[in-house]
């Protein structure tokens, strides 16, 4: 369980502490998809996600329609780091190093 605090001068995200990191990931994900689809001037403006369909005969354990389309965004996120991390070359020893090179470096795959 996680959720976003919108403040007036940051985003705070709190996840459950006592769970695996990959969820703690993945509710950190799931909280910043809310935050890309509300946004700095709250919600009314298009859905980043709402390309991210229900549909298709895939289940969701929600039942608000845009949590269906975080939940599933953020999912995919997750899915593609993983590949992310198993494609190219071996990553760094350091893991400050390994995350700039994951942050910048080159995507084969995404396309």
């Amino acid at each position: 369980m996680g959720f976003w605090l919108d403040l007036p001068d940051a985003d705070v995200i709190f996840v459950q502490e006592r769970t695996t990191r990959l969820h703690q990931d993945h509710i950190i994900l799931h909280e910043l998809c809310h935050l890309k689809a509300d946004g700095p001037h709250g919600p009314g403006r298009a859905n980043f996600a709402s390309g991210v369909g229900t549909e298709g005969g895939q289940r969701c354990s929600y039942l608000d329609k845009e949590e269906c389309q975080v939940e599933k965004a953020a999912t995919i996120i997750m899915e593609w780091a993983s590949v992310l991390e198993r494609a190219g070359p071996p990553p760094a020893a350091d893991p400050a190093v390994r995350s700039v090179n994951l942050a910048l470096g080159d995507r084969q795959g995404w396309l």
